[in-house]
C-alpha cells in the first residue's frame, strides 16, 4: 500500500508545473538608464543612455529570485550639451570605440515581504567590473490598460566613485561620486 501511495506523489509531482518563473523584457521606450554628478559643489550634472540594447529580467516571485540583464549602448551618452557628449564618448571618458557598452548582471534578489527590494549584481564600466546594490523603490506590475498585455515597472538605484570603474580623468569640478538610476517597464515574453 505504501508503495501504490509514493509512486501516485512521484506522478504527482512529475505532472506539477515547475517553478513560476516569468521573463519580462525591456520596453526601449520607457526603459531608461540616467547618471547625476558634483559640478563644481554647487549644481549637478545629469544625463541619460538614449539606448538600451537588452534589459531582461527573469523573476521568480513565489520563490523570491530571478535575474537581471542590462546592457547600455554607451555612445548613446546624453548630457543635452553635443560638445560635451562627445567629449564623454571619447577616450578620456567612456572610450565608446573601445567599451561600447554597459552592463549590470544579477541573480540575487532581496524581497520585503512580497516586495522585490534590491538587486545585487555586477556593473561593468569600462571593462572593470565591480559588485553593487540597486536599491528598488518602486516595483509594480499591471496589465497594460491599452494592448492588455502583462507588464511590470521598476525604479531603481545605486551610487558609484566613477575613479573605480576607469572613469579617472581629472575634470576641474566634477565630482568621483556618481548616482545611478535604472527605469524599466518590461513586458511579459
Amino acid at each position: 500500500m505504501y508503495a501504490k501511495a509514493a509512486v501516485a506523489l512521484v506522478a504527482l509531482a512529475i505532472n506539477l508545473p515547475a517553478a513560476a518563473q516569468e521573463v519580462y523584457v525591456g520596453d526601449p521606450g520607457h526603459t531608461i538608464a540616467s547618471f547625476e554628478t558634483g559640478h563644481l559643489g554647487i549644481s549637478w550634472v545629469r544625463g541619460r543612455f538614449n539606448k538600451t540594447t537588452t534589459a531582461k529580467v527573469v523573476l521568480d516571485r513565489a520563490a523570491r529570485k530571478g535575474t537581471i540583464d542590462v546592457v547600455i549602448d554607451t555612445a548613446s551618452v546624453d548630457t543635452g550639451h553635443s560638445v560635451r557628449d562627445q567629449h564623454l564618448r571619447g577616450n578620456e571618458y567612456f572610450d565608446v570605440e573601445k567599451f561600447p557598452t554597459i552592463t549590470f548582471k544579477s541573480n540575487s534578489f532581496r524581497f520585503e515581504g512580497a516586495n522585490l527590494a534590491a538587486a545585487d549584481g555586477d556593473l561593468t564600466i569600462m571593462g572593470v567590473t565591480k559588485p553593487v546594490t540597486l536599491t528598488v523603490t518602486m516595483f509594480r506590475c499591471i496589465q497594460h490598460p491599452v494592448n492588455k498585455k502583462d507588464m511590470c515597472g521598476a525604479d531603481a538605484h545605486t551610487a558609484i566613485k566613477r575613479s573605480e570603474f576607469g572613469l579617472k580623468r581629472s575634470a576641474v569640478g566634477i565630482a568621483d561620486d556618481v548616482k545611478i538610476s535604472i527605469q524599466i517597464e518590461a513586458y511579459k515574453e
